[in-house]
């Protein structure tokens, strides 16, 4: 059988969706006009022709579905056959008005064909075919019209006359025809590129993203574990501090460009799930204690109890826009303070989390306050130290904002200060809903971690290292694979309490691995997994726990947060860790 060519697919299809999506609009017209039409027609045979039209049209749904789902020849011929008849039907109304004797029906005839000229050419012409096969139809009553109408009293001139610019006019409708299909062409060509383009870029982005975060993991690991084991050599500490400092920024920079693609896409969804507002907004403030002590900076904050103890948000987001603001906050402040406050409004179910950031810092000028939160923009003092950064970071925090259905806005003076306000809107859930969640809590010390062996996958040297380092101070076996496939062998013989999972890896990457692991049952299906990956997307992280997973770190890690999560793991499967609790931390 002739096999269809992917254009000629692509323009049927394309065609199809126009003339559904034109289809309420278009029956509605029709019975409109037939209704008015019952004024100077008979009903029976207005009736009739009516019902033939709304039959066509059901059947054009039929097909309408067919082709949507697959474009084969048979939907084609269906298509092509139906909306013919459908324009030959329609014809027979303004055909009928015209063969009236009154003028003013003649004139409205004629009027309605004139209409569908122009709708053929509007919304037909994406498929040429299908353009010239509902147009030459109408253009043939248009010319019985013309010819029936002058025979009466045209002279033999007059009618060659007459034929000649009808001819002139129905080939200049045809052209009309083709060059909007021409038009439409290009611009699905362009769109597609476009989406191509997007697409190639958001996977260059990805491919980007693990490349760097691998050795960005490497970088981060060891210079943690120098400053940590060389405490009485100063230099050595102020040099690591640096390196470590430096690594972190560029990790930041790569999710900001990573955020700011995949909002441009329109790819960027929330992740909700229950939290505890006022912990995730205490954890996001403290990551920027210390960057504020560096500076002579006082870090002040209170949290209202007006804040619900749980709610369903997406808490990696809710910090990411409190971080960033606070980021900048400390950055931009070289004296004094910066403080935080946040408290909620109730409304039924819901509340409205407001968190309000203030400093002591340059302030910003009118102008500079009207571009801030465009892409790419910073504001500049050329009195004042350079403060690195993309400019991408406001920009993204004000679109998560409006996400979370909230928004950030400003008051500012210049050498005064400035106050951010975000607000977010969160479901209140109750406590009894959430079946022993307990929130996390801070400053805990575990001596132990509550497992006794480990099995570390992951093909590259540096990671294993890294991770290694992080767990040599704790009773514990750790047993290296590097890949899926030796993991599987390992696991075949000897029982493990936990397994850390990279994802791109070769011979067997992680996800084959998860799966291979589910298929086999028993003791290794119930083994608790971990994702260590630089893979750092949150849909990447639903898939792994979607495919088994019960835990996920992007790279770089630090060891707090592997820690903190082996920790946690540990707990969820009955091993309960010794912990040594510090005397939590104020609001100072």
């Amino acid at each position: 059988m002739l096999k269809i060519s992917p254009e000629l697919a692509i323009s049927v299809a394309a065609q199809n969706d126009l003339v559904r999506a034109d289809l309420p609009t278009r029956f509605a017209s029709i019975t409109i006009v037939s209704l008015l039409s019952l004024f100077f027609l008979p009903a029976t045979v207005l009736g009739a022709v009516y019902l033939a039209y709304a039959v066509t049209e059901i059947v054009g749904v039929l097909v309408y579905r067919m082709l949507a789902r697959e474009v084969t020849w048979r939907g084609i011929v269906l298509f092509s056959t139906s909306a013919f008849l459908g324009v030959w039907i329609f014809n027979l109304i303004p055909l009928l008005l015209f063969l009236e004797q009154d003028p003013f029906l003649k004139m409205i005839g004629a009027m309605l064909l004139i209409i569908a000229l122009n709708h053929c050419v509007v919304a037909r012409a994406t498929w040429i075919f299908f353009g010239f096969l509902t147009t030459i139809p109408i253009i043939c009553v248009v010319g019985f019209i013309i010819v029936s109408f002058l025979r009466e009293f045209a002279t033999p001139a007059e009618m060659v006359t007459t034929a000649i610019i009808t001819v002139i006019g129905a080939a200049y409708m045809l052209h009309a025809l083709w060059t909007q299909h021409r038009l439409t062409a290009r611009l699905r060509g362009a769109l597609e590129e476009a989406e191509a383009g997007s697409r190639a870029k958001s996977r260059f982005l990805a491919a980007m993203s693990h490349e760097i975060r691998t050795p960005l993991n490497a970088i981060c690991g060891m210079s943690e574990l120098i400053d940590e084991e060389n405490k009485d050599r100063p230099l050595l500490q102020e040099r690591s501090k640096l390196l470590r400092t430096s690594a972190l920024a560029l990790a930041g920079i790569l999710d900001d460009v990573l955020d700011h693609a995949k909002i441009e896409a329109g790819l960027m969804e929330l992740s909700l799930a229950a939290a505890a507002p006022a912990v995730e907004i205490r954890s996001a403030i403290e990551m920027f204690r210390a960057s504020a002590e560096e500076k002579g900076l006082r870090l002040e904050f209170t949290i209202d109890e007006s804040l619900p103890a749980y709610a369903e948000c997406d808490a990696l987001r809710l910090r990411q826009v409190i971080g960033n603001l606070l980021s900048n906050a400390v950055k931009y402040t070289d004296k004094g303070q910066v403080t935080v406050h946040a408290s909620a409004a109730t409304e039924g179910d819901h509340a409205i989390i407001e968190v309000k950031v203030a400093d002591t810092g340059r302030g910003m000028t009118p102008e500079q306050t009207e571009r801030l939160f465009q892409d790419f923009y910073r504001a500049v003092d050329k009195n004042a130290p350079t403060v690195p950064g993309t400019g991408l970071g406001l920009s993204i925090a004000r679109q998560f904002a409006r996400m979370m259905n909230g928004d950030i806005t400003l008051t500012t003076s210049p050498a005064k200060g400035s106050c951010f306000t975000f607000t977010c809107r969160v479901q209140v859930l109750e406590v009894t809903a959430l079946s022993g969640t307990n929130p996390p809590t801070q400053d805990t010390i575990f001596t132990d971690l509550g497992v006794r062996s480990i099995l570390l996958v992951d093909d590259t040297a540096s990671n294993r290292l890294v991770v290694r380092s992080f767990l040599k101070d704790f009773d514990l076996d750790l047993i290296e694979a590097c890949n899926g496939a030796d993991a599987l062998a390992i696991l075949d013989h000897s029982s493990v309490d936990l397994v850390l999972l990279d994802m791109k890896m070769p011979v067997m990457d992680g996800q084959d691995t998860l799966l291979a692991m589910t298929a086999r049952g028993g003791r290794i299906a119930a083994t608790p997994v971990v994702m260590l990956t630089a893979n750092a997307a949150p849909e990447d992280r639903e898939l792994f726990l979607s495919l088994g997973a019960v835990g996920y770190i992007a790279k770089p890690v630090r060891k707090a947060q592997l820690l903190t999560e082996i920790q946690r793991v540990a707990a969820a499967h009955g091993h309960k860790p010794i912990e040594t609790r510090q005397s939590p931390r104020t609001g100072t």
